[in-house]
């Protein structure tokens, strides 16, 4: 999907203010890449790549593979990614490889437990779990979806385990694949960390990444001290976050549009108006919009309106902020979502404009 671009008046010069950075490290595809590969419902844009991927590596892969990165905001190995700001200049795969081993198995184990979405009780109860109290496990786990609980609970039990787990399934995939394609993917990620740089050196932060986002903004009340901004092909059209309060620092991995899939997937159709027509091709979606469209409202609002479980209205409002319709905003109550208004009416007309336009156009 190619981001919609527009903002609402409204958005500019809210949020954090603070130092941003923008990091093109090629080992942020490294990991995105393995949720990509073992997500193909959610990331469909790369899904004959995964197809082609998938032949090349082995079943003793494939499996410890899946328990750590299918599920989109629940893949325990994405917590990896929190390693790669602190590499050296230059790192490549490997070096995060050797970072992912050296690190203590418990520590490790808590950044593939935060998820973004767990407090600050939950991961302290991870924390006394790992440093020696094992059977409060079940504990520390209570109230997370049966799946996810039950991935945890290995994290919280097996730390040493898992760690040598993803360590081998890193190691594999960068011989059999990724190595190959990095060269390639640095040039993208090199353009895009050009042009978001640009971008800051013009338009205030808070614009800069909310457009970038499509969408996703932070609240001044974090008071952060420092943001990176972490460009990725196989994240688009997508974006993830993880805030460390305590360090006043938040990561934002990004995606951009390419043409790297192009030689795997070439329809010639506006990749943006189908993101956008599937997340809402849903009617509890449209009465999201409608919602979002007379004020904005945090999760647990909309949850209770429309009668649906906080994860189901996360899943919704998802798609929406990757089809850039949706902004969504991070502070210290939650995350509250509001409707992107122009970016809105932009996507209506280009949908009119695709299906009215000279032929010309439609590519």
């Amino acid at each position: 999907m190619k981001l919609i671009k527009g903002t609402d008046a409204q958005a500019v010069d809210r949020g954090f203010v603070g130092d941003v950075r923008v990091d093109a490290s090629v080992c942020y595809d490294f990991v995105v890449s393995l949720r990509a590969l073992h997500n193909p419902r959610t990331f469909t844009r790369s899904r004959r790549w995964t197809s082609e991927q998938l032949e090349r590596l082995g079943d003793e892969h494939t499996e410890a593979a899946r328990f750590l990165f299918q599920g989109f905001d629940t893949a325990l190995g994405y917590g990896a990614i929190r390693l790669i700001a602190d590499l050296p200049l230059g790192a490549g795969p490997r070096d995060l490889i050797d970072a992912v081993a050296a690190l203590p198995a418990a520590d490790l184990a808590m950044l593939m437990l935060d998820d973004g979405e767990a407090d600050a009780q939950r991961l302290a109860a991870y924390r006394e779990v790992l440093d020696g109290a094992p059977k409060r496990a079940a504990t520390a786990v209570a109230g997370l979806l049966p799946g996810w609980a039950a991935r945890c609970r290995r994290v919280l039990r097996e730390p040493d385990v898992v760690q040598a787990e993803l360590v081998a399934v890193l190691g594999s995939y960068l011989d059999r694949v990724f190595a190959e394609q990095a060269d390639d993917l640095t040039v993208l990620l090199d353009e895009a960390a050009g042009a978001a740089r640009a971008m800051l050196d013009v338009v205030p932060a808070p614009t800069v990444i909310e457009q970038l986002t499509g969408g996703y903004t932070l609240g001044e009340d974090l008071d952060l001290r420092s943001v990176t901004l972490a460009p990725s092909v196989f994240a688009h059209p997508y974006m993830s976050a993880r805030v460390d309060q305590a360090a006043r620092a938040a990561l934002v991995v990004y995606g951009v549009p390419s043409a790297f899939f192009d030689g795997y997937d070439p329809v010639p159709i506006r990749q943006d108006l189908v993101t956008a027509l599937k997340a809402m091709s849903d009617p509890n979606r449209l009465a999201l919009l409608r919602m979002l469209a007379e004020r904005p409202m945090y999760a647990a609002e909309l949850a209770a309106q429309l009668r649906l479980g906080q994860p189901t209205v996360h899943h919704h409002v998802h798609r929406l902020r990757a089809a850039g319709l949706v902004r969504q905003e991070r502070d210290r109550v939650g995350t509250r979502y509001s409707l992107r208004a122009e970016a809105t009416a932009e996507l209506i007309r280009s949908i009119e404009d695709w299906i009215f336009g000279s032929t010309d156009r439609r590519s």
